[in-house]
């Protein structure tokens, strides 16, 4: 009898400490990371785990677990919590402002012991930090930044973000933008007036520039079309010459032959000066004399030797 009692007790002791064992285990996701919460001794293990896996959590205790990957806050219209602040040149403005965090896992057990009254509270103690700090932020900044300069006032807003939740909440922000940003609608269509105009006087200025290449390209095709033309004039200039300094070449040859064929004339006939200079004179007539009646004899020969206004006439009949 004892015996069995004895076996039962045992019996039963394996199937407690069986079934405790069997819910000691739990599974960690890759985007997960979690801490382990004794629900006997109500105590949280600093230990943060944030390797996934099958993990063992240990008898009467949990895991606590915590996003691993970028996690969006988002202050806009359909959630119904646009942001309302004031520019630093006093106007109104409405933003809608997204920004990206993450949590740390070297930070996880202190975010959990200063922040976690319930299991995820930091969640809305996040969302009012970013409130304070984007509103606060948005005072350093004019309505006329925030119209132009709207990525470089989200990068400044991005960094600020940061800062603070690095060193206060175990948290990095990545990233922010600015999604809304409503202005008094008189200053808003104010701007867009100002905005038209600069790009109306941008394109004025362009259309400037555009013409001064033009001009001064058309200075330097006429530079170059007048040196064209001079290069021309100049080519000219030394063909005339060229050509002038061959004719007087040539006439030259020609007189030099002349005066040697007249020569050997005279010598050959045994001719006088002046007789060689009357035979230059009828032969360069092409055989006539000149006279006042020439246009009315109808028969006239030269005769060598003969007196030049000296003329024979032959009538028939």
């Amino acid at each position: 009898m004892a015996q069995g009692a004895l076996a039962f007790v045992a019996s039963a002791c394996c199937g407690v400490f069986a079934f405790v064992m069997l819910f000691s285990w739990a599974s960690l996701s890759g985007i997960e990371m979690a801490l382990r919460y004794n629900h006997v001794l109500r105590t949280v293990d600093p230990l943060v785990l944030d390797t996934p896996g099958l993990k063992f959590v240990g008898p009467f205790s949990t895991l606590i677990r915590y996003p691993k990957t970028l996690q969006t806050m988002a202050y806009s219209r359909e959630d119904r919590d646009l942001l309302d602040g004031r520019t630093k040149d006093g106007l109104p403005l409405v933003l809608g402002v997204t920004f990206q965090y993450q949590l740390q896992s070297k930070g996880l057990y202190h975010l959990y012991r200063r922040y976690e009254r319930n299991i995820g509270d930091y969640v809305n103690l996040f969302r009012l930090v970013g409130i304070h700090i984007v509103t606060e932020a948005a005072t350093n900044y004019t309505a006329y930044e925030f119209f132009n300069e709207k990525q470089k006032i989200a990068l400044k807003m991005q960094a600020k973000l940061n800062e603070y939740f690095k060193t206060h909440l175990f948290a990095d922000v990545n990233s922010l933008q600015i999604n809304e940003d409503d202005l008094p609608e008189a200053f808003d269509s104010t701007i867009k007036l100002a905005a038209s105009t600069k790009q109306k006087r941008i394109q004025m200025e362009q259309q400037r520039e555009a013409k001064k290449v033009e001009f001064a390209t058309a200075i330097i095709v006429a530079a170059a079309q007048a040196n064209v033309t001079v290069q021309n004039a100049t080519g000219q200039v030394h063909q005339i010459f060229a050509q002038g300094r061959a004719d007087a070449a040539i006439i030259s040859t020609y007189v030099d032959a002349e005066v040697q064929a007249y020569g050997a004339v005279k010598e050959a006939l045994g001719s006088s000066p002046g007789e060689i200079l009357d035979f230059i004179w009828y032969d360069s007539l092409g055989g006539g004399g000149v006279g006042s009646n020439t246009a009315q004899g109808k028969g006239v020969n030269m005769l060598v030797g003969v007196n030049p206004s000296a003329y024979i006439s032959e009538n028939k009949g």
